[in-house]
This record gives C-alpha cells, structure tokens and sequence, in this order.
C-alpha cells in the first residue's frame, strides 16, 4: 500500500506519526509548508509539493486529506481524477456545498472508497451509548442535548490562533464546521433530521472572524428533539450529551471517559474508560481505515454529507430567521 498524506499541520502530522507507528512504510507527504522538515525518524517519507509532483513521480492507492477545510472538495476531485480511489478526508467534507454533485457524478466515485474522519466513533463512551440505544435500554428516545466548548487559544498552543483555520471564514473556520463532530455523532446515534433552526453569534471576545458561539435545535424524523451548544469560549474543554428516554436517561462525559445511566426505577450504573487517550481514536480510525475491512464505526462519504447539510441548514436558518430542512441542501 503507498499512502500520500496531503497536507502537514497539526491533524496531517498526527496522522503520519500513527501511520508510521502501525507498521505503514511507502509514506509520502504533500506539504504546502515550507518549513517542513522530516525528522530522523521519518528520514526515508518524500515530501512533495503538489498533489500533481507526487502522483508524477510514485503511484499511490490510498490518500489522506488533512488540508484546511476550504480545500477537501477540490483534494478529492483530483485524488478521483488520477484514479487514487481508497480516500480518508478529515472531518468536515467541506465548507459549503460547491463540488459535491461533481464528486457524486463522477464516473471514479462509484469505485471509490471515501471514508470521512469522524474519529468520535471511536471513543468507547460514544460506543457505549451506541449499544445502549440498541438494546432499548432506556425506551423511546425523547431527547439528546449535546454539549462542546474549548478555548480557542488553547486549541494550539505553539500557533497564533488568529491566523489559523479556525479563525478565517474563506477557510472554513468556525464552531459550527469546526465542531461539526457533535452534528454527526448525533445523527449516528438520532438518526435523520427532519428540521433545525439555530442562532450563532460573533462576540469579538477572540478577535477572529468566524463565529464563536452557537445555540441549535433539532427535530428529528423519529420525533426526537436535540439540541447542539457549541463555542470556543470555555476556560476548560467541555464535551458531554444527556440523552433522555421514556424509561430512563444516558449522561456522557467525555471529558471524564465515563458514560452514566440510570432507569425509571432510579437503578443506576455506569461506565468507565479512564486510560484511554485522544490519540487512541486517531489510532483506532486509522487502522480500521488502512485494513479496508467493514466497520460500523466508519463514516462513509454519503453519511458524512449528513452532518455537513446539517451545518449549512443551521446557518441559513440562523440568516433568515427559519427552520430549515438540511435534506433540502443538496436537493
């Protein structure tokens, strides 16, 4: 297998630190910095310049897209135009909807593997809850209120957060693309969206200019309600889901590895997964990713629209004031 890593900040290095870490040899990397350098340990990855130098001089099977969000649409259509068909993108897809009928008609998708990194899904709290939705543990389900809030600052402590991703809207910055992971994990676990609204604010706290915080309500096909706060305020990262059911409710920690439950006979038990670190899920997709084989956990391109449309309906709902159908997205 020859991988190509396009693309080397923070999430891209990562990925090729854990690749090599798995066993994985015929490693090359696009790097649009300058400045990158392969260390000792890495001394025999190529690095390029272009997606097109790296297919000219190697063939490649498998690609990985950790560029910034703006840029994942165009990666992939190239990546399908020099028939490199086994394809991870990091989370999210894009940032708007441009490009994506063109990947969906072309004639390489229908050969294409094209896995998108929601890597939540292999938190085993998210896992828990899962199997505890399957097994009807707690009833019908009424309600899932997500949670996410991380001080921007902090994200990355050795870079200027105001010239990063995050912090540009050309780039595809802002909670609501950034923390686009409680979207997904709530489709995962909810199902279909019939219709959402939201509001999003730009407070000027961080002196950015994408949106800092955002407040949305969901109403799912199945007759559940949700609702999503996410921001880039918190002094210390919060991350957590009260999921309530007919006979009981689920509360998950992420940030304390835990995941509570109790029934409407105030039986209560819980769940533990102290010891299991961030890096462990970036681990874990990426070797389930590289093996090719079914995993459930695995987020394919077309579910992976699914939080994408959710994200853009929330802001055009937040724009005009409505509630929106995401499925009328890309209608």
């Amino acid at each position: 297998m020859n991988i190509l890593i396009i693309g080397t900040g923070s999430i891209g290095t990562r990925h090729l630190n854990n690749i090599i870490a798995l066993g994985y040899e015929q490693v090359a990397v696009v790097s649009r910095d300058k400045k990158f350098v392969t260390t000792s340990d890495k001394k025999n990855i190529h690095v390029y310049h272009s997606i097109d130098e790296a297919v000219l001089k190697t063939e490649f099977d498998t690609a990985i897209v950790c560029t910034p969000t703006a840029m994942h649409i165009s990666d992939v259509k190239k990546l399908l135009v020099y028939d490199i068909l086994n394809i991870y993108v990091e989370k999210p897809i894009g940032n708007t909807y441009e490009g994506i009928d063109d990947i969906l008609k072309d004639d390489s998708y229908i050969k294409a593997r094209i896995v998108i990194g929601f890597d939540l899904h292999f938190d085993p709290g998210l896992q828990k809850i899962k199997a505890l939705l399957q097994t009807n543990t707690i009833g019908k389900l009424l309600s899932v209120n997500s949670t996410v809030g991380q001080y921007l600052p902090d994200w990355r402590p050795n870079e200027d957060y105001t010239k990063g991703t995050s912090a540009k809207k050309n780039m595809g910055g802002g909670v609501l693309l950034d923390l686009i992971h409680e979207f997904d994990y709530l489709y995962w676990l909810a199902g279909e969206v019939e219709s959402l609204t939201a509001q999003y604010l730009h407070s000027g706290s961080l002196n950015i200019e994408t949106e800092d915080l955002a407040e949305v309500l969901i109403k799912f096909k199945k007759g559940c309600l949700g609702t999503i706060h996410l921001d880039y305020l918190q002094p210390q990262l919060l991350r957590n889901c009260l999921i309530t059911g007919s006979h009981g409710s689920i509360y998950w920690d992420m940030t304390q590895s835990e995941v509570k439950w109790i029934n409407s006979n105030k039986e209560s038990s819980s769940f533990s997964y102290k010891g299991f670190e961030r890096n462990d899920r970036f681990k874990e997709i990426m070797k389930s990713f590289l093996s090719n084989t079914e995993d459930y956990r695995l987020t394919h391109f077309k579910d992976g629209l699914k939080s994408l449309q959710m994200v853009l309906a929330a802001k055009q709902a937040a724009l005009h004031n409505i509630y929106k159908n995401p499925n009328e997205i890309f209608a």
